[in-house]
């Protein structure tokens, strides 16, 4: 609560619309220690997110938060700058960037998870979005407006039902529904969309003109990056939401290059064994127990390189059998 006040005080500040405004502010910041080390976090927090660095505004916000120091009205553009970002840092690793376009009433984010993390958030029009390991989204969120931009990663998208349709952008395709449970994931060469629940309208954004396709509960679709999309009946598969691997029959590449994703430390493959075909389920994040299972299942030698990598291998014939 005191973050979100601080927050809406730096916004206050900056629109220079209340003549007795630092007045005000004084009053609040000097009424408890708590008030003037929230603003001052938040201040910081603008800074450490990039949202102020080398700005005016961040200068003007380190004006006020020392006493004595007289206000000066800023430009609108800073005004909405300020308006924009309220930081706040969510343990367990999601970085949240969030706060209220003034002009509109639009909830903004940015949400971001880093390498092994799969995060739940909820969003101010009661819809939820669970975040894959390294994967980042921009969302805005307001009455007539409802969109989330996949920088890059996989998302699961609950649409809760609302006026406004929900529109997912990637770089390849617009994904609109109204209600549902959507999977979209962005790939370098194509994206996926899944829908578990509802129905979704895809449109791939390098197609001009070409119409939506349209994909039911149970169904998928995937788009290159000229547009063109491929539909097809999702496989069952565990939910990746609890932190599991589903290989049938995926090629070795595949699966090390999806494992990979959720760990800092990588599985390499040297050779011609990108071919073999892998089946199981594995627990996200533990790569060296996959290695582990994938070298005894083909019979691969396993070695640790400096740099805390693992590599599989075809065993050289002078290399014993276990």
């Amino acid at each position: 609560m005191l973050r979100r006040e601080a927050g809406n005080w730096l916004a206050r500040l900056q629109s220079g619309r209340d003549p007795d405004l630092e007045r005000k502010f004084r009053r609040w910041h000097d009424a408890d220690p708590r008030h003037a080390a929230a603003f001052d976090r938040v201040r910081r927090s603008y800074e450490q997110a990039g949202l102020l660095r080398h700005s005016r505004l961040a200068s003007a916000a380190s004006r006020h938060s020392r006493p004595g120091t007289p206000a000066r009205s800023p430009s609108p553009r800073l005004a909405l700058a300020a308006g924009i970002a309220l930081a706040v840092f969510v343990p367990a690793g999601v970085l949240l960037v969030a706060g209220v376009l003034p002009l509109s009433g639009t909830s903004a984010m940015v949400l971001v998870t880093r390498v092994g993390e799969i995060r739940q958030v909820e969003l101010a029009d009661g819809s939820k979005v669970t975040l894959d390991t390294a994967t980042k989204i921009d969302v805005e969120v307001g009455r007539s407006r409802r969109t989330a931009h996949l920088r890059y990663g996989r998302a699961r998208f609950q649409i809760a039902q609302a006026n406004a349709p929900f529109v997912v952008e990637t770089g390849k395709s617009k994904i609109m529904t109204r209600q549902g449970v959507v999977d979209v994931e962005q790939g370098a060469q194509q994206d996926r969309v899944l829908v578990l629940a509802g129905a979704a309208e895809v449109r791939g954004t390098g197609r001009e003109g070409a119409s939506p396709v349209a994909i039911a509960e149970g169904e998928s679709l995937t788009v290159n990056s000229g547009g063109a999309g491929q539909k097809g009946v999702a496989a069952p598969a565990p939910d990746w939401t609890r932190g599991m691997l589903q290989f049938d029959g995926t090629p070795l590449v595949d699966a090390v290059a999806l494992a990979n994703r959720y760990s800092e430390r990588h599985i390499i493959l040297l050779g011609d064994i990108g071919g073999l075909r892998v089946t199981g389920g594995f627990r996200a994040g533990d790569t060296l127990g996959l290695a582990k299972a994938l070298a005894a299942a083909f019979d691969l030698s396993l070695q640790q390189r400096t740099g805390d990598d693992l590599v599989l291998s075809r065993k050289s014939p002078s290399t014993p059998r276990k």
